[in-house]
């Protein structure tokens, strides 16, 4: 598979994605380490993800694997000013050139969901904070168990200045979550919080947040004491549901067209902003044109 993004941001990905075998217990741990951007995931953040997800499916001590992270969120999605180098010097695609991000897309950018709906070990999110964007329904949504503190928030928040955001049409959301709220979060970008992720079947269990990690950690330890032939068995058999119903495929149309369906002059300011100002600046200028367009009309 071909990595994409800078020399720095590959180098940086080791020690912003981290991994942490407990062999007595039965479980590995995939930390985000990247506090000071809130846990936002890089393009080589989610190569080395997928290459740890399969490292740790590899190893016989390993029957559980937990995803976390260091500090006051979980993640805040995709980092929407990195340049990973997808669209070279053009501004606007060709269709030819469309079809060729559709492909580094699914691949590049979303290899670590596949990775995790295909995982052959059960697999526990353990969520703090907010769980936004990406990371919401590509990594979350698509373990086994999510276990959430009471600050738990999540949310497609790219709905806000996208248009509504392509997890919408995600054929997996919608089936956890019920067509109804999948398109609430979708079409509103708002977040709902631990307590509505329970009711909707997101989450699993509400837990204090200084017991998150020990109580997450002891349920991985029980499943793993369980026998390894029954786990296998098990996961294997809702891996072939998950195919039945096309839930474990990129569903990636409506987040393509999230990014295609705005006018280019708009598309263009708002990733400049966000690459010389930050995602904060990006966003108020949206909002200002928003403010403008409502007022020509």
């Amino acid at each position: 598979m071909t990595h994409y993004g800078s020399p720095e941001n590959i180098a940086a990905a080791q020690h912003q994605v981290l991994c942490e075998i407990d062999r007595a217990r039965g479980f590995g741990r995939i930390i985000l380490n990247r506090d000071d951007k809130r846990n936002a995931l890089t393009v080589p953040m989610r190569d080395r993800m997928t290459e740890l997800i399969h490292q740790l499916e590899a190893d016989d001590d390993v029957r559980v694997i937990i995803f976390e992270s260091v500090g006051s969120s979980f993640s805040s999605g995709a980092q929407l000013d990195e340049d990973w180098g997808q669209r070279g010097k053009t501004k606007r695609f060709t269709l030819t050139h469309a079809y060729l991000y559709h492909s580094q897309l699914s691949w590049g950018r979303a290899g670590f969901g596949q990775a995790i709906n295909r995982c052959a070990k059960v697999t526990i999110a353990q969520v703090q904070g907010y769980c936004a964007a990406a990371s919401y329904f590509l990594l979350a949504s698509r373990c086994d168990f999510i276990v959430v503190s009471e600050d738990a928030r999540f949310g497609a928040l790219e709905a806000s200045f996208m248009g509504p955001a392509g997890a919408t049409a995600s054929i997996h959301l919608n089936r956890i979550l019920g067509t109804k709220a999948a398109r609430l979060i979708g079409y509103t970008g708002r977040p709902i919080d631990a307590q509505a992720a329970r009711r909707f079947g997101m989450a699993h269990s509400i837990v204090p947040r200084e017991k998150l990690s020990e109580h997450v950690q002891d349920m991985a330890a029980g499943i793993a004491a369980r026998p390894s032939g029954l786990l296998t068995y098990l996961k294997a058999r809702i891996r072939v549901g998950e195919s039945l119903l096309a839930s474990n495929v990129p569903v990636i149309s409506g987040l393509l067209s999230s990014h295609f369906i705005r006018r280019g002059a708009d598309e263009h300011n708002f990733f400049k902003t966000a690459r010389t100002g930050g995602i904060k600046a990006a966003l108020q200028q949206e909002e200002r044109q928003r403010g403008k367009s409502h007022h020509d009309v």
